[in-house]
């Protein structure tokens, strides 16, 4: 019985692509040794593999190139040193000491435990043939690096797009949904605090996957090759996190300000909630328009009439020079001034971004297409 529960679990357990392309690789790295009758070199070939899958092509590369330098040095100081001093155990020490010490002055501090653990294990083994210890080990490890490299790259790349999209339109309705409570005055403060925590977090993940997306070696929907492109797409998918921070800090001020805003009248109150909701329609719609649900040309009602903008910002002024003359100080005056500027700062970013989608999709129609369709057939891999 017990077995068939744990079965089970297994079978509910969600293994994304990484951890995948990480059991290839190992399969592969101790494999190989296996196969050409040298079996003791599969430990270290396997172990190369597990420190060496990364969460993009390019960090891969750079740990192919870094990982493959370092291993080199170390090979050759355990040579060194076990041919002509030998191999005990302080004399390791030294060598491990020495090892840390060049690879920290050529900027190899990522890689000095892999290429310690082959000093050691070369240094400890070398009794026999310190060459072909040497040799055999530091290929080993290599194979492992490489072998990592390869099925990063190859199989199942990364698609950090299609995260990034996908985790900004669920933050963007979070948001909305936290926005419209605090308009109608039915959120509580603490479980709010946590909400907007939470948004947060995934902002900043938002960060990570465009930080990998910008180290430009991520192509994950074949878009074009002109580099123009790929540029201008990261102008849109950076204008995408910015109206979310600013949605978020619309939000925060909301929710902060709660006793100030439900102090103004209704009147008031009524035409802050249509301009916000005005601005979140805009927004839904020009998240639809990037997967290529609304037209290019749509989505142009969020800027005030001058007339109007000037009548919503005089009433703001007029609230906060209100407040700061009964109370006899700003803070409740710098609340008011705090809630308009986050309204603006918000249609702003909208307005830009807008734009850039516009631009983007007008422009770049074939690659547009092909991140629709890529959003249709599957929203999010698991990494």
């Amino acid at each position: 019985m017990s077995q068939k529960i744990y079965l089970r679990k297994m079978t509910l357990m969600k293994i994304g692509a990484r951890t995948f392309k990480t059991a290839l690789a190992v399969f592969i790295a101790v494999y190989i040794p296996v196969a050409i009758n040298l079996p003791e070199l599969s430990v270290l070939s396997g172990l190369a593999v597990v420190a060496s899958i990364q969460p993009s092509v390019k960090r891969s590369y750079i740990t192919l190139r870094d990982r493959v330098l370092a291993n080199m040095i170390g090979g050759l100081v355990a040579f060194l040193v076990a041919s002509y001093l030998g191999t005990t155990p302080i004399l390791i020490g030294l060598a491990t000491l020495f090892l840390i010490a060049i690879l920290h002055q050529l900027k190899l501090d990522g890689v000095i435990q892999l290429a310690a653990m082959v000093l050691i294990i070369v240094m400890i083994e070398s009794d026999r043939s310190p060459l072909y210890t040497t040799l055999s080990r530091v290929a080993a490890t290599t194979l492992g690096v490489i072998i990592a490299f390869i099925v990063n790259t190859y199989i199942w790349p990364p698609k950090y797009d299609r995260k990034l999209f996908q985790l900004t339109n669920d933050v963007s309705d979070d948001l909305m949904r936290y926005i419209r409570i605090s308009l109608r005055k039915n959120s509580q403060f603490g479980l709010m605090t946590k909400d907007l925590e939470s948004v947060g977090k995934d902002i900043r993940i938002m960060h990570l996957y465009f930080n990998y997306i910008n180290e430009g070696h991520i192509n994950p929907f074949k878009l074009s090759k002109n580099k123009y492109s790929v540029t201008r797409l990261l102008v849109v998918y950076r204008q995408f996190i910015k109206v979310t921070e600013s949605a978020l800090n619309l939000a925060k001020t909301l929710q902060r300000t709660e006793n100030i805003y439900n102090n103004f009248d209704e009147e008031f109150r009524i035409q802050i909630r249509e301009r916000i909701e005005i601005l979140m329609s805009a927004h839904e719609q020009i998240l639809q328009k990037w997967n290529g649900r609304v037209m290019p040309e749509e989505v142009n009602f969020m800027k005030h009439k001058m007339s109007f903008r000037k009548q919503f910002m005089e009433r703001f002024y007029s609230e906060a020079s209100m407040d700061a003359y009964l109370n006899g100080d700003y803070t409740d005056s710098n609340a008011v001034l705090k809630i308009m500027s986050n309204i603006l700062d918000y249609e702003e970013s909208l307005v830009h971004l807008n734009l850039l989608v516009s631009v983007y999709v007008k422009n770049h129609a074939e690659e547009s297409k092909v991140i629709k369709e890529n959003i249709d057939n599957g929203r999010d891999i698991d990494r």
